[in-house]
């Protein structure tokens, strides 16, 4: 839901099957932008609103500890050689996450060790519907380029901190601006101030066992109604896509993907993942999304290659299209009518 003077805006109603509209030219996936029911009824609110900023939450998980796991306060503990805290903590987490504190400790210690000495479940690896070839040459760029923990120099918790900023760095570096309202993002999460404190202080100020963003919530303490800084998470960032997915699974041809003929999604596997989401099972949601959307930028592309009477046939047809001069012309003027 987003929220605004002119009411609530249900974002559940977003289309997340590519659909075959008029080509607009998109340099990255998704810069285009949504033209479904929701996308409209936010632009109309921008635009009645005279709104040119937006503040965007972005950040907020990475930054204050949205994610309550507690590898990092336990690695900066291990390596401070502060065993006596180390094992109280341990016992504090088992308990919350009903898991034996050995497992706790062993999940922690594989972050130092190189991922070909790491157990199957710590080695990150791409998601299972992409092609073997496409993501055994793309591994590293698909699993984010995480590095290796280092036993000596800057905190554990310093490092995966850096490691997560460079991370959000490069998912900002492939968000398109807006031009249709033309309006810009700001990020409260992700100021350097706050950056640089959050980077600072120990990590288990952050995050404790059983308490999501800790330092957040005690921090807006008799600022913020307790309702609000006690409630969930809400449920709607799983839910809401996987209800809009599942709505739409029929209008969707797998087999039909350009994303399969050109060697990137196994249809099969990813026919499996859209059948694990109708039936409420879990998935990756977020990279099943980003499947769907790389696959509406690919025919708007087919659109534009189909009427200079060509096809896309493979991945170095794809490429060449992106960087054809023409392609980076359109792109020169989408930016340039967007300052105007």
């Amino acid at each position: 839901m987003s929220k605004g003077s002119l009411g609530h805006i249900d974002v559940s109603a977003r289309a997340y099957a590519p659909s075959s509209t008029e080509y607009n030219f998109a340099a990255v996936p998704g810069a285009a932008g949504s033209k479904d029911e929701s996308a409209r009824e936010f632009a109309t609110c921008l635009i009645g609103q005279g709104n040119r900023t937006l503040l965007s939450g972005l950040g907020g998980d990475e930054v204050v500890g949205g994610v309550p796991t507690p590898n990092p306060e336990l690695q900066d503990l291990i390596v401070s050689l502060r065993f006596r805290r180390l094992a109280h903590q341990l016992k504090a987490w088992a308990l919350i996450q009903r898991r034996p504190w050995f497992y706790l400790l062993w999940e922690a210690t594989q972050e130092f060790a190189p991922s070909v000495l790491r157990s199957t479940n710590q080695v990150k690896t791409p998601v299972s519907w992409l092609c073997k070839d496409f993501g055994k040459k793309f591994r590293l760029a698909l699993i984010g380029y995480e590095p290796r923990l280092r036993f000596f120099g800057a905190r554990p918790s310093f490092q995966q901190n850096l490691a997560t900023i460079d991370a959000v760095r490069r998912q900002l570096a492939c968000a398109a601006l807006s031009s249709n309202p033309p309006y810009e993002k700001r990020y409260p999460y992700l100021d350097r101030d706050l950056l640089e404190f959050v980077c600072a202080i120990s990590r288990e100020q952050v995050v404790r066992p059983g308490q999501r963003r800790s330092l957040q919530r005690r921090a807006l303490r008799g600022i913020v109604p307790t309702e609000i800084l006690d409630r969930r998470r809400k449920a709607y960032i799983v839910r809401g896509p996987m209800a809009g997915i599942s709505a739409e699974c029929k209008e969707l041809n797998v087999r039909g993907m350009l994303a399969a003929s050109l060697g990137i999604v196994d249809p099969d596997l990813f026919s499996r993942a859209l059948q694990l989401v109708c039936e409420g099972k879990e998935v990756p949601i977020v990279a099943l999304m980003r499947t769907l959307t790389i696959e509406a930028w690919l025919r708007g592309i087919e659109n534009r290659v189909q009427s200079k009477g060509r096809r896309l046939t493979d991945q170095s047809s794809l490429q060449s299209e992106i960087l054809s001069p023409t392609a980076i012309l359109q792109s020169s003027a989408s930016a340039s009518r967007v300052r105007q």
